[in-house]
């Protein structure tokens, strides 16, 4: 498993243009559960890792600047994301499975999800769940389509950091889901990509 962090640089997506495609019942399962994702897929897997690839200043996506309510007088740049690739399974047998990224705006990552910039490589999901008055926004779901930019961003990060499990990768675009946790107003946003063999594991419960 690589564990070097690399930098990313900003990404000009346009995740607003993708469109909806009908869910196979196995993948809605994952793509609609409630709670923690980290939690389900160790129930699934046995265990899983957290390999951070990036944390720290960056640019928000236009998805994410709508979602976080970023204002015109807030600065393009001005938020916190934390990219991160999820491994699972018994130790030496590691596969990746989710690319998870969490934004923020700067200023609530240093007020009330401060506790995001000191998870290092600890599960978002003690953060997001352990933490009482949040409330969860309903889980939105795509398809990012093979030559989507969304895609080709999330296959490149694979094909970086998991070289050896290229295999594994989609070759017909890949689905993620979103959604937003709030705390008096104070907002980060949550999209995760799924590998396809997740959806063929024990559903969640």
């Amino acid at each position: 498993m690589t564990t070097a962090p690399a930098p990313l640089t900003p990404n000009p997506l346009q995740l607003r243009s993708l469109q909806r495609r009908p869910v196979a019942a196995r993948m809605r399962r994952w793509l609609q559960a409630e709670g923690s994702l980290t939690r389900h897929l160790t129930r699934a897997s046995g265990r899983v890792q957290v390999q951070v690839l990036q944390q720290g200043s960056d640019a928000l996506w236009p998805e994410e600047a709508r979602a976080l309510r970023r204002q015109p007088f807030q600065q393009a740049g001005s938020a916190h994301v934390r990219t991160v690739l999820l491994w699972c399974g018994p130790a030496g047998q590691e596969r990746p499975a989710v690319l998870a990224r969490s934004a923020v705006l700067a200023p609530q990552s240093r007020l009330r999800w401060r506790g995001l910039r000191g998870l290092g490589d600890k599960p978002l999901a003690q953060l997001l769940f352990d933490t009482p008055h949040i409330h969860r926004s309903p889980l939105r779901w795509y398809h990012d389509a093979a030559h989507s930019p969304a895609a080709r961003h999330v296959l490149q990060l694979w094909q970086r950091h998991a070289p050896e499990h290229t295999a594994m990768l989609p070759r017909q675009g890949v689905w993620r889901r979103s959604s937003v946790f709030d705390i008096n107003g104070a907002r980060i946003l949550v999209t995760e990509w799924f590998a396809p063999e997740v959806f063929d594991w024990p559903p969640p419960k």
